[in-house]
């Protein structure tokens, strides 16, 4: 019997096992961030939201679920702008953010309305004006006439941001028009579509009707609104849209029974309040803005399918038309009846959750500044 081979062979074992442990300890001991697990933490998603707040009451859903979104740490809310020039619109915004802890998030307001006018220009009493004259929410902005022109606040802060930012657009397309169109300042050196072209990611907006029978496309009221500024977005727009039309959003009804039990965290609340003065209750009302915060935040979940790409055009009437192109980076939602389920059903899972900031609070929150 050769013992001293046999020695050596056991020798060797015991280094390899003691290598191999050596290596599990380090590997245990790394950041996850610096190993590959294939489950590498990304970074939130920064957002810009831009809403017409106070027209629909879709819009505070979708307000409602951003926050909720960044509460999980998915997205980066770095600004939300309002397409009205109303101060009732931006006041709700404020009562809002300041209600679910981000009253520290940037405001702006379009200053001027275009010259063709809005539809909505007269429309002074609207659900935001109500809630935010009834006096019994707290605030953040002490002066709301201070605040900067939309268009003006989005250069800053893509000149100012670090990372990609996904711009959500569920308004008329005032402030991405003049974005478009503005030149160097302050923020930056670069023009407006220089500008964009370096720091959006994409552009995801609730806007247009794609139903495929063209007799059935009416005009859309965020196109029609604004024409000639959704039309330059669509034409001009140096990175991808992605739409999601009246089409859609008419499919997916959000149901008065959870605004009854998902909202019960304060009371009163600028959401329930909202959609009690916008109509009767009870009432399901369709989601069209929500779809659009889906398809930015979470595009891989399956909630929606892409057409192919395209050219979205804006005619005389305001009806959008598609036309297919390889060429594009324009695309538009669908829907089928499973997707539509799945989508409303996420859209009431996130709004039952109750705010991070209000998760250990007291529930007492109508005490004004």
């Amino acid at each position: 019997m050769n013992t001293s081979n046999n020695a050596g062979k056991m020798k060797k074992i015991i280094i390899f096992a003691a290598v191999l442990l050596a290596i599990s300890v380090i590997m245990l001991l790394l950041p996850a961030r610096g190993r590959d697990t294939g489950h590498e933490e990304k970074s939130p998603m920064k957002v810009i939201f831009d809403t017409d707040m106070g027209n629909d009451v879709d819009d505070t859903i979708a307000l409602d679920m951003l926050y909720k979104y960044q509460d999980e740490g998915i997205i980066d809310i770095i600004g939300i702008i309002s397409s009205k020039r109303e101060e009732g619109s931006v006041r709700y915004i404020d009562i809002m953010g300041t209600l679910y802890g981000y009253g520290d998030i940037p405001l702006g307001i379009v200053r001027t309305y275009p010259d063709e006018g809005y539809k909505c220009a007269d429309k002074r009493l609207n659900f935001a004006d109500h809630v935010a004259a009834g006096g019994d929410y707290r605030h953040s902005i002490e002066d709301y006439g201070a605040l900067p022109d939309g268009y003006l606040l989005m250069r800053r802060l893509l000149a100012e941001s670090d990372a990609p930012v996904t711009i959500i657009a569920v308004g008329f397309s005032t402030n991405l028009a003049r974005l478009l169109e503005s030149g160097p300042d302050e923020y930056s050196p670069l023009c407006g579509k220089e500008l964009v072209a370096s720091k959006v990611d994409r552009l995801v907006m609730m806007a247009g009707n794609f139903d495929s029978e063209r007799a059935l496309r009416k005009k859309e009221y965020n196109i029609y609104n604004d024409r000639m500024a959704a039309t330059r977005v669509c034409m001009e727009w140096p990175t991808e849209i992605l739409f999601s039309g009246y089409e859609v959003g008419k499919r997916i009804l959000y149901p008065y029974t959870a605004l009854e039990s998902g909202f019960g965290y304060a009371s009163p609340h600028p959401v329930t309040e909202a959609f009690g003065y916008y109509a009767e209750m009870p009432y399901n009302r369709p989601m069209w803005d929500p779809t659009a915060v889906i398809m930015a935040v979470e595009p891989d979940r399956k909630y929606f399918s892409l057409s192919d790409a395209g050219y979205v055009t804006v005619d005389q009437g305001s009806r959008t038309d598609f036309t297919t192109d390889s060429r594009s980076n324009r695309r538009y939602c669908i829907v089928n009846d499973t997707q539509c389920m799945n989508m409303m059903r996420r859209i009431v899972e996130l709004t039952s959750k109750t705010p991070k900031a209000l998760a250990n609070a007291d529930g007492e929150h109508g005490e004004n500044l």
